[in-house]
């Protein structure tokens, strides 16, 4: 249904302050509340006045939420972002993308809160709405801020082509950016939390630096203040959404351009941002520098290289958060001292371990999912206990803990006991089997480095290229050029070939061990950050978009 287009003198001015809610009023925050069941603090206080770091990395502002979970599509639910509020009290988390129709059609309490439910220490929260339909999703947005969320997002930055083909949502309403301009105007006289905008930078051969700011423009007349901008461009045909996420190169500057551009509205950026330690650096060190920590290896993170680094021009004091996607889901030990690295938040009393973590996430469990159920699935179970899986990744004991609860889960007898007996099982087998990993605190493990160490730094194996056996049921190994295309993982600029490493599956760590050794098979990768013979504005590699 196509929206009327409305000139932008047709919207007036903007709400003044006093037509905010009230916590926005007392916090002094003009877009989101700064966290859950937590006092705003004062620009005078000592923890607010004890960032460190240079005149390049001491813009960041408290109140914002410099860390955000990205929403993903059977990830983000109920059961994960509890889980993640184990790690981290500061950083703000979102939920799937919700279709307005869902929401519009499931109205009864029992039936919506499946979807827009959430534990009150999920503050503060993000629901993002999915849709192309002004008035559906001004209604969407209005079951939102009654559910209690601090921000509702309209998602324009989906690449799934069946998503863009049927409902014409997602990053299909790049090309239209008239209609989203019209569909944050609803929205925003709809309800009194802040709307944002989640898109790429560009949608097939629409991705120019221009055609960027021209959506930016139109879409902020409606009333936007807040995009998120993951830093690469979509490929409606051609390419997955996991490859939308792995292909196209990542273009960090284009993100600060924008930040330059429009000095009146806030960014966050999203993409390929690995861990904490690439986070710190993409914000400018939002606290006190530690050891290593250099404005050589903030600008590098940006994609400047040494050489370069005088045209770095630092970091806009508009730049307001970076968003953890994939990381968070694959390895969320790495959130351990987000709190305390990105907020400046004091050190725990007692050092955090993952017992005690998995402990908290088993009485959540026993309270949600209850024993006696016996009509419960694996499936059930298995999205309860989902969010833990990668708990030791990279540690021993890690392949008992996944593989105990595989194996506990498929017995009825245990799924009528619930998830939470489920975990507890596995727990006891991660001690069986490792004694003491339990207890060793977060950060303590020979795997994590410094905050300084650059992501995707090589670590030692101890079967040199592990995993190069062929497995039954796995594709055929890539090439060298295929293997060698920047991933979701890879920061920009002269770390790119480094973050090899943190691909996911055996043949991108083969290839990684080959490329350190000086395999000639390699010489055919490009500069950092960018796919040879690929440009903004041309298709995707053919080589890519066969794998």
């Amino acid at each position: 249904q196509a929206a009327v287009t409305r000139t932008p003198a047709a919207y007036g001015p903007c709400r003044s302050r006093s037509s905010w809610p009230l916590w926005r009023r007392q916090s002094g925050c003009k877009l989101t509340r700064c966290a859950t069941s937590m006092a705003p603090l004062s620009p005078s206080s000592p923890a607010a006045s004890s960032r460190g770091g240079t005149e390049m990395g001491s813009h960041v502002e408290r109140n914002r939420p410099l860390l955000q979970i990205a929403p993903m599509m059977e990830v983000t639910y109920r059961d994960f972002r509890y889980f993640m509020r184990l790690l981290t009290r500061r950083a703000q988390l979102w939920t799937e993308m919700v279709v307005d129709d869902t929401v519009l059609h499931n109205l009864e309490p029992e039936k919506c809160n499946r979807f827009l439910g959430f534990h009150p220490v999920e503050h503060p929260i993000v629901c993002q709405l999915g849709g192309s339909d002004p008035k559906k999703l001004a209604e969407a947005a209005q079951v939102v801020a009654r559910y209690g969320y601090d921000e509702v997002n309209l998602n324009v930055g989906c690449p799934s082509s069946r998503v863009a083909s049927k409902g014409e949502f997602g990053c299909s309403l790049m090309t239209r950016p008239e209609v989203v301009r019209d569909i944050v105007h609803e929205m925003s006289r709809a309800v009194q939390i802040p709307v944002t905008v989640k898109c790429r930078l560009g949608v097939d051969h629409q991705d120019s630096k221009e055609f960027t700011r021209d959506f930016v423009r139109t879409v902020a007349q409606g009333g936007c203040r807040h995009f998120i901008i993951h830093a690469r461009k979509a490929w409606l045909n051609g390419l997955s959404p996991a490859q939308n996420r792995q292909v196209p190169p990542l273009h960090y500057s284009r993100v600060l351009e924008l930040c330059r551009e429009f000095p009146d509205l806030v960014f966050s950026l999203n993409g390929g941002i690995a861990d904490v330690a690439h986070s710190r650096r993409l914000l400018g060190f939002p606290t006190e520098r530690q050891e290593g920590e250099t404005d050589a290896s903030m600008a590098s993170a940006w994609g400047y290289p040494e050489a370069e680094l005088g045209l770095f021009e630092g970091i806009p004091s508009n730049l307001h958060g970076v968003m953890i996607g994939r990381g968070a889901m694959n390895n969320p030990s790495m959130l351990w001292n987000a709190d305390q690295a990105l907020y400046g938040e004091p050190e725990p009393s007692e050092p955090l371990t993952r017992r005690n973590v998995l402990e908290r996430y088993c009485s959540y469990l026993e309270g949600v999912h209850p024993p006696g159920d016996t009509e419960r699935t694996v499936g059930s179970v298995h999205l309860a206990v989902k969010p833990v899986l990668g708990l030791f990744s990279g540690l021993r004991g890690h392949r008992a803990f996944r593989a105990t609860l595989d194996a506990v889960t498929r017995v009825k007898s245990n799924r009528d006991e619930g998830p939470a007996f489920v975990l507890s099982e596995a727990m006891k087998a991660v001690e069986a089997t490792s004694p003491g990993i339990m207890d060793e605190p977060f950060g303590v493990e020979p795997r994590y480095g410094p905050l300084g160490t650059p992501p995707g730094t090589p670590r030692s194996t101890s079967n040199g290229a592990a995993g190069s056996r062929k497995r039954k049921g796995r594709s055929p190994a890539p090439t060298a050029a295929e293997a060698a295309v920047p991933m979701e993982g890879d920061p920009p600029g002269d770390l790119a070939v480094a973050a090899t490493d943190l691909r996911k599956g055996s043949v991108e760590a083969g290839f990684s061990a080959r490329s350190r050794a000086g395999d000639p098979s390699t010489a055919e990768v490009s500069a950092p950050g960018k796919v040879e013979g690929t440009s903004p504005s041309e298709g995707p590699p053919l080589s890519a978009a066969a794998a």
